[in-house]
């Protein structure tokens, strides 16, 4: 379950499989990460790594599906409305 910034959430959304240049900002981080190396911080065996999904708002992942969301659509005390997804 994700709970996300609705007002920042470009529609469509879309999910896909993640693939080389891939990146994101993890929750809690002010640098953009690459999904790859993200990953591989978690110690993701490569068998699963080739199950993640991304979920997307325009071209921007805003979650690694079951791993963490992009801090840019994180919710905030200036957050007007909530979007929730369980996946």
């Amino acid at each position: 379950t994700a709970a996300l910034d609705l007002d920042r959430v470009t529609f469509p959304v879309t999910v896909r499989h993640w693939g080389p240049g891939d990146r994101f900002r993890p929750l809690g981080m002010k640098q953009m990460k690459k999904i790859s190396d993200f990953l591989i911080d978690l110690k993701i065996p490569v068998t699963e790594k080739e199950k993640v999904l991304l979920m997307l708002s325009g071209d921007e992942v805003m979650w690694v599906l079951g791993f963490r969301i992009d801090d840019r659509y994180r919710v905030t005390s200036g957050t007007g409305r909530i979007l929730v997804i369980t996946v």
